[in-house]
């Protein structure tokens, strides 16, 4: 992996809470109206929009309620200001009917003065998630 630097270091820490399924370090690196996209509406359930942090842990809940993540591997992390961008790979399992799939992701960062995230996107490949919802 790349050297990471001050804000790239901060994401990848995230990543190791995020494993582990520790949140609240996640949910406290957000900024108060912190503004968090996942792609797939409206065929994947935990998609949307969600704005602040007790919105982003109803994402979390939404998340584990419909994947279990059985492989999650961070393969880049790049920093350019108050800006990362992470990608990497996923095997996941739709709880609800037992597909696997898997997919590259891409997830984007943006901090303010704060240290604080105050925007993220994440971009995997929808339609394999939304099929193994299926």
């Amino acid at each position: 992996m790349e050297t990471l630097v001050h804000y790239g270091q901060k994401v990848n820490q995230l990543y190791d809470c995020f494993m582990r399924r520790d949140l609240n370090p996640i949910i406290n690196t957000l900024s108060r109206d912190c503004i968090w996209e996942v792609m797939g509406q409206p065929d994947i359930p935990y998609a949307g929009i969600y704005h602040g942090r007790e919105d982003v842990k109803q994402f979390f809940t939404k998340l584990n309620d419909c994947l279990d993540m059985t492989d999650f591997v961070v393969e880049h992390i790049l920093e350019n200001g108050n800006m990362v961008i992470a990608s990497g790979h996923m095997n996941a399992v739709a709880r609800k009917t037992n597909k696997r799939f898997s997919s590259f992701w891409c997830m984007t960062y943006e901090f303010n003065e704060n240290d604080e995230c105050v925007h993220f996107r994440d971009c995997v490949d929808t339609l394999a998630c939304a099929r193994a919802m299926k």
